[in-house]
């Protein structure tokens, strides 16, 4: 990536509702990562993307893309910088499984989901680098 002035970030959007039901009962237990794992696939929608920008290269920069800078931008359509996104899941102070699903695919309310457990495979490592970061003071904060 040296050799780009910028590149982009795709975003995943996840539902922020669909859990499966094989893990009704434990929710509590889980973390969002581990069990909002249901991937909002509706094509022809252009996503919000992220971009990062060397600020060396760059005449002029804004919120939005930058058309001036020295080089190259990346633009990966691979999905190989990618961010989750789990709408309104932070605003909201309660569980938010509302509906437990027993599909690999599913259309609810004409948006199809199809599982996708790529944080859920990382969320043990994230945890054990998040007690060796920070400690156990958060393990007993009510959510």
């Amino acid at each position: 990536m040296k050799d780009y002035s910028q590149f982009t970030i795709e975003q995943v959007p996840m539902s922020n509702k669909l859990c499966s039901s094989s893990d009704a009962g434990r929710t509590a237990r889980l973390w969002g990562i581990e069990k909002l794992i249901y991937r909002d696939v509706k094509r022809g929608i252009r996503r919000n993307r992220k971009y990062a920008l060397q600020p060396r290269r760059a005449f002029s920069a804004g919120v939005h893309m930058s058309q001036n800078v020295d080089g190259r931008t990346f633009h990966s359509q691979s999905r190989r910088i990618t961010y989750f996104h789990y709408h309104d899941t932070v605003a909201e102070r309660r569980e938010p499984c509302r509906n437990f699903v027993n599909a690999t695919q599913i259309v609810v309310d004409g948006m199809p989901f199809v599982v996708d457990e790529t944080l859920r495979r990382l969320a043990g490592q994230i945890r054990r680098f998040e007690l060796q970061a920070i400690g156990p003071r958060l393990g007993r904060t009510r959510q």
